[in-house]
């Protein structure tokens, strides 16, 4: 995720909306000159909110800002959050100012979290379907990771999750190491052709 966040730096330029900001990490990484303004939204107090408020609270369903009011839109692990994708994409486009850019990020191998709001684990084709029922003018979609990084955080989750803490103490010591060659080894196949393996998805969707 860092590497697309660091794609996504040098061309952020204006008002920047990051929706369901949580704890606002990019913020102090994609700061530049060209940015007027970084809006954090999300929920009604969260956890998350002792120790990062946003600048405005949601309803979840319309977005508190006017139409054609942001250059960027960044939402960042949300859109599996949200059940209904085609409304939430309609209200990222009506904030966008004409050219503006959503960029989003998906999880494809990740525990369920923020039970019971974990409802979609996206393919490229599914998302590319919405981004044209909403008649977004272009998209580009791209892999987070290829097939040895899908199965470095497998093996990451299952030591974590999958095992007792005295397993854990035994066999952590060695997985460190090959997870560490399988990050390495890792190769991005942008072409999500049968058969290909992807860990999540990030891409750029111009209004």
């Amino acid at each position: 995720m860092l590497e697309a966040v660091t794609e996504l730096k040098p061309k952020l330029h204006g008002k920047i909306l990051d929706l369901a900001c949580g704890l606002m990490p990019y913020k102090d990484f994609l700061k530049n000159d060209l940015i007027e303004e970084y809006i954090g939204v999300d929920l009604e107090p969260t956890e998350y909110h002792h120790v990062v408020k946003p600048d405005y609270y949601w309803d979840g369903n319309t977005i508190p800002l006017e139409n054609e009011s942001v250059n960027f839109v960044i939402a960042t692990e949300f859109l599996e959050h949200y059940f209904d994708t085609s409304h939430i994409l309609k209200e990222i486009k009506r904030v966008l100012k004409p050219g503006g850019t959503f960029f989003f990020t998906v999880p494809n191998v990740w525990p369920l979290h923020e039970v019971p709001y974990d409802y979609h684990r996206f393919t490229p084709f599914a998302l590319e379907e919405h981004f044209k029922k909403t008649k977004f003018s272009t998209w580009e979609i791209k892999p987070l990771g290829g097939f040895h990084y899908h199965l470095a955080i497998s093996i990451s989750l299952w030591s974590d999750f999958g095992l007792s803490k005295k397993k854990q103490k035994l066999i952590k010591p060695f997985l460190h190491f090959f997870v560490k060659f399988l990050v390495r080894k890792d190769k991005k196949d942008f072409k999500f052709s049968h058969g290909k393996m992807y860990s999540g998805l990030y891409g750029f969707v111009v209004k």
